[in-house]
């Protein structure tokens, strides 16, 4: 009984441990973030001044076949960004073509104090979420 308990344990390890393996590789496919400005320098941030200017940031470390708006043949993924501002209202950006290595920044022209919530979305699947606050 006991040899019985202790396999039953070892494969649970060894289950939990295969599901957490492609998570991981997702998390690590994408980074995404909310910068207080636009410009490729700025750092994430969880609070910005009501004043600044506010950027949602992708960057896609894989892809698949796709071509440039030039016509050359790259890797990217195509993705969307959400967000939810304090006030419950929704605003999605159209979809959007990310070359693999390179960072896209949206613009997030929201002054309105309170927490907001950042989705980005690839292939119809919720790959991050970010919440940041503006203060007033």
């Amino acid at each position: 009984m006991k040899g019985l308990k202790t396999l039953t344990a070892v494969l649970s390890v060894a289950a939990l441990l295969i599901a957490a393996v492609p998570a991981m590789a997702d998390a690590a496919a994408f980074r995404h973030y909310v910068g207080c400005g636009v410009s490729q320098k700025a750092k994430p941030k969880h609070v910005c001044p009501k004043r600044s200017k506010k950027g949602a940031f992708f960057r896609s470390n894989r892809g698949e076949d796709c071509l440039d708006p030039q016509g050359n043949r790259v890797r990217c993924v195509y993705y969307k960004v959400c967000v939810r501002f304090p006030t419950g209202r929704n605003l999605c950006a159209r979809r959007q073509q990310a070359i693999r290595g390179t960072l896209y920044v949206n613009k997030i022209t929201s002054n309105i104090p309170g927490k907001h919530r950042v989705t980005w979305f690839v292939r119809g699947k919720r790959i991050g979420l970010f919440l940041f606050r503006v203060k007033s």
